[in-house]
């Protein structure tokens, strides 16, 4: 009996370190993707597959509102990638997100997501990139407005769409600070 249970705790112990292990192996044997440069050229952004050992549908796919549980175990994952941000100018490491989806992220890159002036927050997918007060600068951020402003105009349909999304959000921030729980921005 004693040596069942022990059996039992080592393949508990081996099952933990083998999912810690898949965390480190998965980012550092990725296979790099491409390149993106933000529209004010300061920052890089890299795309990479990870490796994994394990089949996709093993792996629980996030959502990018921390509130909202993974879904569950079992399905397939059609393009999972993660990015990691750099100063162009300089080669320093801003950031990375998490593993992620890409098939069923919420869209592509934003380049400023913060409303503080000397803070950018870069989201990708929905997921955070990275939050910093690198290329934050007035002139960068006059340059990310007019290119988010020329976007706005080159899609209307989907803008009117993002916007109808920020009205029904704010309703529901001013519903949650009525009954005090209070979320982050998405701006």
């Amino acid at each position: 009996m004693r040596k069942v249970v022990f059996f039992i705790a080592m393949a508990a112990v081996g099952v933990g370190c083998l999912y810690h292990m898949s965390n480190w192996w998965e980012r550092a044997f990725a296979s790099f993707v491409s390149s993106e440069l933000s529209p004010d050229g300061c920052i890089r952004v890299d795309t990479y597959k990870p490796f994994w050992v394990l089949p996709s549908f093993l792996h629980r796919i996030p959502h990018p509102d921390p509130e909202m549980p993974p879904n569950p175990l079992g399905m397939p994952w059609p393009y999972p990638e993660f990015k990691r941000a750099y100063e162009v100018g300089t080669g320093i490491f801003l950031g990375e997100t998490i593993t992620y989806d890409g098939a069923s992220a919420l869209g592509g890159m934003y380049w400023n997501a913060s409303g503080e002036p000397g803070r950018r927050v870069v989201l990708a997918g929905g997921f955070a990139l990275l939050d910093s007060e690198r290329c934050a600068d007035k002139e960068t951020m006059a340059k990310l407005a007019a290119y988010h402003e020329q976007k706005r105009l080159e899609h209307p349909a989907r803008m009117k769409e993002w916007d109808e999304y920020e009205r029904r959000w704010k309703e529901e921030e001013k519903t949650r600070e009525e009954e005090g729980h209070r979320l982050p921005s998405p701006n």
